[in-house]
């Protein structure tokens, strides 16, 4: 029993030291992995990456970048000791240190088969080192007349394979500055657009040049980083924009990708061998993209917190950069630390696809991707990526269905033409065949009917005489001069022949208020239909997330209010139509819409994306036209001057705004009482049951 005792009181002893010595880090999962979903919001996913190692006894002091070399050794720019690291990070060793005695505050560093190329933005310099940490020239102020007075302040640098430095320069907003491997000035490769703010733009149009530059002059934002691939592609980072955040430049400067591509704080970039994309915001997240600049996941946090050591979360995250077996390295500025991330199965499924399709073996790529979606079902990337495999193969009806699970459109719109390019081969010969025997049939049966005057009906009865085949459409004449139908009719020739159509239907010779509420439910029903079931390519709003309570009070309260108020201001300025000639009036105005919500939807389900401009113009014609027949009517049903239709028009719109509002303010006040008696009514009982 006493040695129970005493190893139980041992064991008690030796969790207690285990948890006092025990590092003030937390668990793996440390943060979030984030992605987009097809509706293009950020959702979690799988864990992509794993907090490895946090290294804080390499003795580092502001250090602000960093890059591996051939040998897959990192090289730090530590600036605040004012010299370079070289670190094993798989033997956790410091293989080196590169000093000199110009260095001030060393930013940037870049490594390459032509030396060591130092950045120092206090000593204005650029050092270049060999292998072996020799000092082998300085590069200064270029003296080009070109460059004139702008500041040299070198923080970033990178160097193509013809030794071409490209320096991103502290206070430099005429772009990357580019010098040759002697150190003469090329150029700015490239530079930030400038967006102006809709004030801005107001003062554009109505100042002068010479004046707008006075009043709203601005320069572009300059870079925060830079980096360069294997095929000597330049990629940069700038921080404070929400657009063109991150991006990859032609040989001209151009900007590759899309930009939508934004980051409020993008510090640094890397891009691995394999053309992935890792963006370091300084707020502590890592976003991941494709060689297209697609987004695969971001993973990362950051904490304002100086107190908390939390593996993977940053204080402010100043560079970034990827060791050839994945492993992501990022150094935190504030806290002087290098931390690791290991990627996990996810993130590795993922990384193999892609390098699959890029070497155009699309069949296993499509195997590979199904292996992350067996991870991940609503995988973006994933569909996305299938989609493109399939494209390839052309199994077109396939990618259409990955394509519309991944919410691309353009995608889905490129299969869509070629399933529509097949169909149309497949079937062009049947319809030729098919017009061509049915104009043969009219063609004879007319002839027939014009020399014989003999025709067997189906149902077996002849009929004699030249013409005679005509007077057994007789019946279906006789179905549309029926007075119900004829009223509905009505709307087609509203739409020809506005004015002679709105005095018959004043004064009661056609139309009526059955056939107007038929038109006026069926328009009704058609827009709901318009609003939620069109063409994937057009269909901007999933059906799921549309607002149908919204769309159905504001259908009835819209249509409804605009009757309501132009009536009520006609009554009192002269106009002489009645509450149910403008009722009739407006009902029978909206045959251009109803045909173009209804050609619109239909026309959606076989259109591809270069084709919507075709639904754009049919809704846009419907909508004007509709609203010319608006102004008509109203003239014709008050016999208003043009002048006088616009005013009445103008306040009949105000009038339905201020009823909307007060509407909405009297519903918003009645939801707040139920909400009031409703908690007093629960509070009452709860009281009694208590």
């Amino acid at each position: 029993m006493r040695k129970l005792k005493g190893l139980i009181l041992i064991l008690i002893v030796s969790m207690t030291l285990m948890l006092f010595n025990q590092k003030t880090f937390a668990s793996p999962a440390t943060f979030y992995t984030m992605t987009l979903n097809a509706k293009g919001r950020y959702v979690r996913t799988q864990d992509a990456y794993l907090p490895d190692k946090t290294n804080m006894s390499l003795g580092l002091k502001a250090p602000e970048d960093m890059i591996f070399d051939e040998d897959n050794h990192l090289w730090i720019a530590d600036t605040g000791n004012a010299r370079i690291v070289k670190y094993d990070t798989y033997t956790n060793s410091v293989l080196g240190t590169l000093t000199y005695p110009e260095f001030v505050t060393p930013k940037g560093v870049f490594v390459s088969s032509r030396g060591i190329y130092v950045a120092d933005s206090t000593a204005k310099a650029v050092f270049r080192f060999d292998s072996g940490m020799n000092f082998v020239e300085k590069y200064t102020q270029p003296t080009a007349i070109s460059f004139g007075d702008t500041p040299f302040a070198p923080s970033k640098i990178v160097v193509d394979n013809r030794g071409n430095m490209y320096i991103y320069g502290e206070g430099v907003n005429s772009g990357i500055i580019q010098l040759s491997n002697r150190g003469e000035f090329l150029g700015y490769f490239t530079t930030n657009k400038i967006r102006l703010n809709p004030i801005q733009r107001f003062y554009q149009l109505i100042f002068s040049q010479e004046q707008f530059d006075d009043i709203a002059k601005r320069d572009p934002a300059t870079f925060s980083s830079l980096f360069i691939d294997k095929n000597s592609m330049i990629y940069t980072t700038t921080m404070s924009t929400r657009f063109n955040a991150i991006k990859k430049h032609n040989t001209q400067g151009g900007n590759i990708f899309d930009e939508s591509i934004s980051g409020d704080d993008a510090r640094d970039i890397y891009v691995d061998a394999q053309g992935i994309i890792y963006a370091g915001m300084q707020s502590g997240t890592i976003f991941v993209y494709d060689q297209q600049g697609r987004f695969i996941f971001s993973f990362g946090a950051g904490s304002s917190s100086t107190n908390e050591d939390v593996a993977g979360i940053f204080s402010k995250l100043a560079a970034i950069a990827i060791r050839n077996d994945g492993r992501i390295f990022a150094l935190d500025d504030q806290k002087a630390f290098l931390q690791s991330f290991e990627p996990t199965d996810y993130a590795n499924k993922i990384y193999q696809a892609i390098n699959l399709y890029e070497t155009r073996q699309y069949e296993a790529a499509i195997d590979a991707w199904n292996e992350v979606l067996e991870l991940n079902q609503m995988s973006v990337i994933a569909h996305n990526k299938i989609g493109e495999s399939y494209l390839q193969i052309e199994m077109y009806d396939e990618a259409m269905k990955h394509f519309k699970l991944a919410g691309n459109r353009d995608g889905y719109s490129v299969a869509s033409w070629e399933v529509r390019n097949v169909n149309i081969q497949n079937s062009l010969g049947l319809v030729i065949i098919l017009g061509v025997s049915l104009f043969a049939i009219y063609t004879v049966l007319k002839y027939v009917d014009k020399k014989t005057g003999t025709y067997v009906l189906p149902n077996g009865e002849t009929a004699h005489g030249p013409g005679k085949i005509s007077t057994y459409m007789t019946p279906m004449k006789n179905v549309f001069k029926m007075k119900f139908i004829a009223d509905l009719l009505m709307i087609f020739k509203v739409m020809r022949h506005p004015v002679d159509s709105y005095y018959d239907i004043k004064v009661g010779k056609k139309g009526s208020m059955i056939a107007a509420l038929t038109i006026y439910l069926v328009l009704f029903l058609v827009f709901i239909n318009y609003s939620a079931n069109k063409g994937f390519i057009y269909q901007y709003v999933a059906p799921e997330d549309l607002d149908i309570t919204a769309l159905v009070l504001g259908y009835f309260s819209l249509t409804i209010l605009f009757v309501i108020t132009n009536y009520l201001d006609t009554s009192i300025n002269d106009g002489i139509g009645t509450l149910k000639n403008i009722f009739l009036m407006f009902i029978y105005s909206l045959g251009p819409l109803l045909i173009a919500f209804a050609a619109t939807t239909a026309l959606s389900f076989v259109l591809t994306q270069d084709e919507v401009f075709f639904l754009d113009i049919t809704m846009n014609v419907g909508w004007v036209w509709t609203g010319i027949l608006i102004f008509i009517g109203i003239s014709e049903t008050h016999q208003y001057t043009g002048k006088q239709t616009l005013r009445s028009i103008i306040m009949s719109i105000l009038f339905l705004l201020i009823l909307a509002i007060v509407l909405i303010i009297i519903i918003s006040m009645w939801q707040q009482l139920y909400l009031f008696i409703e908690a007093i009514v629960k509070e009452a009982i709860r009281n009694v049951t208590n």
